[in-house]
This record gives structure tokens, C-alpha cells and sequence, in this order.
């Protein structure tokens, strides 16, 4: 199986599936479309982030193309009907950052109910005002 990957990824990720396929790691390929449709040419899968614009032109030399995994949750940037058209499977990663938002989300709200973010500058200048970030 041939992945074509034309920006960026983890590294750790990337060599993970090269272990096991080949592979084509340029995070630059996405800014040379002629280039990137031609390796596209003999790929079996695409895994994009948000820069790399899969439209139907791009898509119409992809003759062996299956799959394309999509690193974040909007499709924008992917022509699903061309794909569909072309029984081509793309695969959102949705959820993969869910932990990540709720802790955050948590973390944000005990930060504002605590007053601590108004106290950023104050703290930056060395000062701890116990008062203003003690009322939890």
C-alpha cells in the first residue's frame, strides 16, 4: 500500500506506517499541486490535514486511491461528493483530541472561577496576590 502524506505530521506517526508501507512524507508536497497529483497517481491512501485542498480535479488522476484520512474533524478542505463519486472512504479523525478538550475545558473554568487569569500580570511581575486568587 502506497500513503501519500503532503504536509504536516508527527513524526513518531509517520514512521510508524512506514514500518509497514510505503510512504511519502513531504510537508511541502501540498504547495506543488502538479507534483502532488502526480504522486497521487499510483497512491492507494492520502492522509491530510487542512491545508491540502482535495478537490475533484486533484482526485480525477487518483486512479488507485481508497482511502483518505483526514488529521482534525472538518472536511472542508475535502470534495466528499467527488470522493463518494469515486467510492473513495474518507476517515474523519473525530474524537481523537475529546480528553484533551475536556481537561482543558475544566482546567479553564478553575482558572476563571479562581480569578487567577486576572492575575497574570501580577504574578509575571513577581507579586502573589493571595487574596484576589484565594477565594475558591
Amino acid at each position: 500500500m502506497r500513503i501519500i502524506i503532503p504536509e504536516f505530521m508527527d513524526e513518531q506517526a509517520v514512521s510508524v506506517l512506514a514500518r509497514h508501507f510505503d510512504v511519502r512524507y513531504d510537508r511541502s508536497l501540498f504547495e506543488r499541486p502538479a507534483e502532488l497529483e502526480n504522486a497521487l497517481a499510483a497512491a492507494d491512501a492520502l492522509i491530510v490535514r487542512n491545508r491540502t485542498q482535495v478537490t475533484a480535479a486533484l482526485l480525477s488522476g487518483a486512479s488507485s486511491l481508497a482511502v483518505i484520512g483526514r488529521l482534525g474533524v472538518g472536511l472542508d478542505n475535502i470534495d466528499v461528493d467527488a470522493c463518494v463519486a469515486r467510492d473513495i472512504k474518507v476517515i474523519p479523525a473525530t474524537g481523537a483530541n475529546a480528553q484533551a478538550v475536556a481537561e482543558y475545558v475544566i482546567a479553564t473554568a478553575m482558572i476563571l472561577l479562581r480569578g487567577a487569569y486576572a492575575s497574570t500580570q501580577q504574578v509575571a511581575g513577581g507579586l502573589w496576590p493571595r487574596a484576589a486568587v484565594s477565594n475558591g
